[in-house]
C-alpha cells in the first residue's frame, strides 16, 4: 500500500514530464488545457503537481505533443510528431468509462470487492466504485495504483483501437524498424520483396513438423 506522500511525490513527477513534453512540442498551457477540455488553472495544477492527470487526458496530451505514453512513466522519449483528427473531450469521456469497465472486469475476475481494493490502496470504495462507472477522472497515480491492487500492468489501460492505440502501434513498428541492420532494412523497403515477406509469414504459420516436410521436399528438388 502506497502513502499519501508516495502518490504526491508520483504526480509531481508526472507532471515536470507532462510540462517538459509541452515545452519540447512548443504548446502553451492555455492551448493544453483547451485540447483536454479543462481550465488553464486546472491544467497548471497537473503540472505542478497538484493534482494527478487521467490516462485519457494524458493520452491525448502525448498524441498533441508527438511522444510516446511510455515517456511519461519511462526514460525512453522519441521525436515523433502524429497527427490525428478527432474530438478530445469525447475521447476523454469515451476512454474513462473503458477504464473504469475494465477495472471493474478485472476486480470482478479476482472475486475481489471494492472493500478489498480499497484496502489495498488506501482509496475508499465509494471512489473506487465512482472511477469503475465512469463518473469521474480517474488521476494516473491513482490507476497505477489500482493495476498493482489487481496484479495487471499499467498496458492493460491504454487505447488499443482509437487514435492513441494506432498511434502507438505505429511507433513500436517504427521501433522495430530502427534496430534492423540498415541492409535488412533496404530490403524491405524494395517493392519486390513483398512476396518474400509474405511466404516468410505463411511459413511462420505452419508448425515444426510441416516445415521440416517442406524443407525435405525442397532438398528432394534440389539436383
Amino acid at each position: 500500500m502506497s502513502d499519501p506522500h508516495s502518490l504526491a511525490l508520483r504526480a509531481k513527477m508526472l507532471g515536470a514530464m507532462v510540462r517538459e513534453a509541452r515545452e519540447l512540442a512548443g504548446k502553451s498551457m492555455r492551448e493544453a488545457a483547451e485540447r483536454i477540455g479543462v481550465s488553464t488553472s486546472t491544467y497548471s495544477s497537473y503540472e505542478h503537481g497538484r493534482k494527478a492527470i487521467s490516462l485519457p487526458e494524458l493520452e491525448v496530451l502525448a498524441l498533441d505533443f508527438g511522444v510516446p505514453l511510455e515517456r511519461f512513466w519511462s526514460a525512453q522519449p522519441e521525436d515523433l510528431q502524429p497527427k490525428a483528427d478527432f474530438d478530445p473531450k469525447t475521447m476523454i469521456l469515451l476512454r474513462q468509462k473503458m477504464i473504469g469497465a475494465q477495472l471493474r472486469a478485472h476486480r470482478q475476475a479476482d472475486n475481489r470487492t471494492l472493500v478489498d481494493i480499497g484496502k489495498a490502496t488506501d482509496i475508499s470504495p465509494s471512489r473506487i466504485s465512482a472511477y469503475e462507472r465512469g463518473e469521474r477522472p480517474l488521476p494516473l497515480p491513482e490507476l497505477q495504483e489500482l493495476a498493482e491492487a489487481l496484479g495487471r500492468p499499467l498496458e492493460d489501460y491504454l487505447d488499443e483501437e482509437g487514435p492513441v492505440g494506432e498511434w502507438q502501434a505505429e511507433q513500436k513498428v517504427s521501433e522495430k524498424l530502427s534496430q534492423l541492420p540498415d541492409d535488412l532494412v533496404d530490403f524491405l523497403m524494395q517493392p519486390e520483396s513483398e512476396t518474400y515477406l509474405r511466404l516468410a509469414r505463411d511459413l511462420g504459420k505452419l508448425g515444426s513438423e510441416r516445415l521440416r516436410s517442406v524443407a525435405q521436399a525442397l532438398l528432394e528438388l534440389t539436383p
